[in-house]
């Protein structure tokens, strides 16, 4: 008799749809309410789920956080665009006046106000969200080096460069928001970055 196979799995299985809802409800529950605030009957009830399905997907608030700061950081592979300032513009394009900007800065900074709190929340945010944009703007810094567009800079230094300008349009974003922005503030911020991390 052959022992080896996998025992069957217990109970319905999971919808992806439900599971969607869960994650986008979590994510707008830390969003309106931050982490103190947030709990599994009000993510349920946003979601329009049972608390049966909830408690399927997570088993904790604590968990439903992570889920909802891993879509924030989820950002895809880096597209090679063939250029150093070809990458930041890209980056900058897709964060600057998109649809998601101010849902991601409010995001942002609900995390920075209580993770000095909560430093299970801390951890979350370093491994779910914080790593990921960064390991992206690396990935930028480090194709560039290989191509010979990048001053002779450490690869953290050219990154924090690149990733400053990003936090502080979300701080203003949600401190200003009827900021008079140029129109062409990713280009503008870009050229300014490629003065100090270019090659000269």
């Amino acid at each position: 008799m052959n022992n080896d196979r996998p025992l069957p799995r217990r109970g319905r299985p999971r919808s992806t749809l439900v599971d969607k809802a869960l994650a986008e409800a979590a994510r707008d529950e830390f969003i309106a309410k931050g982490f103190r605030a947030m709990n599994m009957e009000s993510i349920a009830a946003r979601a329009g789920v049972s608390k049966v399905s909830l408690y399927r997907r997570w088993s904790s608030k604590t968990e439903a956080a992570a889920d909802a700061l891993r879509l924030l950081g989820d950002m895809g592979p880096s597209k090679d665009h063939g250029s150093l300032e070809a990458d930041i513009l890209a980056l900058f394009t897709a964060t600057i006046n998109s649809n998601e900007a101010r849902a991601s800065a409010k995001f942002l900074m609900r995390t920075m106000g209580e993770i000095s709190e909560y430093p299970e929340l801390l951890a979350i945010y370093r491994t779910k969200l914080l790593g990921p944009r960064i390991e992206q703007v690396r990935v930028i810094i480090e194709r560039a080096r290989m191509r010979g567009d990048l001053a002779n800079m450490l690869t953290d230094v050219a990154a924090a460069a690149v990733a400053g300008p990003l936090f502080l349009y979300s701080l203003i974003l949600l401190a200003d928001p009827d900021h008079d922005w140029p129109n062409d503030l990713a280009h503008q911020l870009t050229r300014t970055i490629l003065q100090g991390i270019g090659r000269n």
